[in-house]
């Protein structure tokens, strides 16, 4: 049987790995598995916002959406837009190129300001605090490539982004008199780091970064004075348009199912694709939900019908008991 030296072996796995990778927050196509909890996220909503003095979004709240224009950043943009056709909220999106971010967003009632969270010409905590002024929620949906490829030029690491920026974000919002909210998207496997496919795509530290970002967030939630209510949505690999970044799920482009059907479990537990449109209806819905108050949950897509509304609070109320 022949041998391989581990210098070769490391090489083969990482070659693998990257033929693989789909950008983040998870890189590998997994296998499918049993619906543990049944249902999905509903592509439009019927329900009112909340108006109960919850944390939960009000008639006439702001967003601020970090990482708009990308997938997942795009749609939940589109979402809480088509909840605002009576004007129920103010959209604003954050973009290192404020210029190509109306471009991409292209919607005049979408607010596009300039934040840069990592290289030299980071934005200031001047400029940070200005994008969160008067904001209720944040929607945090940034990422890079787990492994080293041209997404990581001018200092766009799994460090710099997943955590350091994350964490800057989140004292930020911490210390702001408005947001009630902060809703971050990491990844399944942030947890799993010592079991398979994670501990390789792992390899250059994205899910202990992004496990960082996921403690700041709960550690300036729970700050005694300021502080917010949190969610964390830790998707599988992440399919179906918009594609943003090259990946194996855009040339392939890999739909993941005709439905918006999602499995849903508290923790850290699933493994599998979720369609980007899937993520970001819950993203929305735990903006809106009085009841996805500090919660961390996994979630991939299956090919069951969407979610209502109703379904959801009734699956925030279960990670509760």
């Amino acid at each position: 049987m022949m041998m391989h030296s581990p210098v070769r072996l490391m090489s083969i796995l990482l070659v693998s790995a990257l033929l693989l990778e789909a950008v983040s927050p998870l890189a590998f196509q997994l296998p499918k598995f049993p619906n543990f909890f049944g249902g999905g996220a509903s592509s439009s909503s019927s329900s009112s916002p909340a108006n109960d003095g919850s944390s939960a979004l009000r008639p006439g709240d702001s967003v601020l959406i970090i990482g708009g224009t990308g997938g997942v950043g795009q749609l939940v943009t589109k979402k809480l837009q088509s909840r605002s056709e009576e004007g129920t909220y103010n959209v604003r999106v954050s973009s290192r190129d404020v210029a190509r971010g109306k471009e991409t967003i292209d919607d005049d009632g979408v607010d596009v300001v300039r934040l840069d969270l990592v290289g030299e010409n980071k934005s200031s905590d001047e400029e940070l605090q200005a994008a969160l002024e008067g904001v209720n929620a944040v929607v945090i949906s940034v990422g890079t490539t787990a492994f080293p490829t041209k997404k990581w030029s001018g200092g766009n690491t799994p460090k710099a982004i997943d955590e350091e920026a994350v964490v800057r974000l989140a004292n930020a919002a911490a210390a702001s008199e408005s947001v009630r909210r902060v809703t971050l998207l990491t990844s399944v496997g942030v947890d799993r780091t010592g079991e398979m496919p994670f501990l390789i795509l792992n390899l250059f530290g994205v899910l202990d970064a992004k496990r960082a970002g996921e403690e700041a967030v709960k550690k300036a939630g729970s700050a005694t004075e300021g502080g917010f209510d949190y969610a964390i949505v830790r998707p599988g690999r992440l399919v179906g348009g918009p594609y943003t970044n090259l990946d194996v799920a855009k040339l392939l482009q890999i739909e993941g199912g005709a439905e918006n059907g999602v499995t849903v479990e508290s923790g850290d537990t699933l493994l599998g694709d979720c369609k980007r449109d899937a993520c970001a209806e819950a993203v929305v819905q735990c903006l809106e939900r009085a009841e996805c108050v500090n919660t961390e949950f996994s979630i991939i897509s299956n090919e069951e019908a969407a979610l209502t509304d109703a379904q959801w609070t009734d699956v925030f109320v279960g990670m509760r008991v």
